[in-house]
């Protein structure tokens, strides 16, 4: 095979398009971790880093993984609902990336605001919301990226067992930011106030 044929240019496109998907998810999640980091540190809220830019930054690497994503289910299985969803892994995965998407929404316009506002105070129910959408948010990503790379156990898996996995592991989550993050939070917020 010579390099100049279709199936070589195809792969070579395939290739760069998932490395721009893996460096796109690398800056994501560095860049989630220490956004977590800081809200849980209560450093967005005193001003010690700057939330709106760290919002922004995290959408624009969310929109380079919803393109390159994309472009890699079309170029591996197509757009076809029916072949979409007959593909458990590809499946599971554009859910919990929907799910994190919606979750990112929901923190930009409700949660953010508590974070980056004024050391005013912040109720019990903002820190219980704001921590099970922090929950839901480390659980996604973590599992975006499992799901990502489950090429060996896909085969066999279902969607539904993938998406038990991730309930049983969102659960767990959640059991963990209202045990350790809500009162952690509770405290930075209260010294900060």
């Amino acid at each position: 095979m010579t390099i100049a044929t279709p199936g070589f240019l195809q792969a070579l496109i395939y290739q760069a398009v998932l490395i721009a998907h893996l460096f796109s998810f690398a800056f994501a999640i560095v860049l989630v971790a220490k956004a977590d980091l800081a809200m849980l540190s209560g450093a967005y809220h005193a001003g010690r880093r700057n939330l709106t830019s760290d919002a922004r930054n995290t959408a624009f690497w969310l929109a380079m993984l919803w393109i390159s994503g994309l472009a890699l289910i079309g170029m591996g299985i197509g757009f076809a609902p029916a072949a979409i969803m007959a593909n458990g892994k590809v499946f599971a995965k554009v859910t919990v990336v929907a799910i994190l998407t919606l979750n990112g929404l929901f923190l930009h316009f409700y949660a953010f605001p508590f974070f980056a506002g004024s050391r005013g105070t912040i109720t019990n129910f903002q820190i219980l919301v704001c921590s099970v959408s922090g929950a839901v948010s480390s659980v996604s990503w973590l599992f975006a990226s499992l799901f990502g790379v489950a090429r060996k156990v896909a085969p066999f898996m279902t969607y539904q067992n993938f998406m038990s996995v991730y309930l049983i592991c969102l659960a767990g989550g959640l059991a963990i930011a209202l045990t350790f993050a809500r009162p952690f939070i509770r405290r930075n917020f209260t010294a900060a106030a």
